[in-house]
């Protein structure tokens, strides 16, 4: 099981501009909320975000540090999101990432569209 994942350079800097504007304590935070954004559609990401395009020039995650005590429930929601059972070298990284990347898209572009901190909190509370 490949434990690691590496995020693309655009997306590692969306992740630590959304760290300082949602007042966030770490990069896992941001990336939790992100999978939750982005497990909300039904199409695979990785149609979108394919590992192959991924420049692997962001940051580097160990598999605990995003999903800590609750690596089964990650585990299930994105078997389930998927709708189909896949083998953990495929769930992680390749899946994880696409997930990331979505959904921290998502958040980004909802920061710049609602371009501030109360407004993106109200609304990620109602994507979600």
């Amino acid at each position: 099981m490949n434990g690691r994942l590496t995020t693309s350079l655009e997306v590692e800097q969306k992740i630590i501009e959304l760290q300082k504007l949602l007042k966030l304590s770490t990069k896992a935070s941001v990336i939790r909320i992100a999978l939750g954004l982005s497990l909300k559609s039904k199409e695979d990401p990785r149609k979108v975000y394919n590992e192959k395009n991924n420049d692997h020039g962001g940051g580097s995650y160990q598999r605990i540090t995003i999903t800590g005590d609750y690596d089964e429930l990650y585990r299930a929601l994105l078997i389930e999101q998927l709708n189909k059972e896949v083998d953990d070298t495929e769930l992680f990284p390749e899946l994880f990432n696409a997930h990331i990347s979505r959904g921290i898209n998502a958040l980004y572009d909802e920061y710049q569209l609602k371009g501030n901190y109360d407004k993106v909190l109200d609304s990620i509370f109602e994507l979600i």
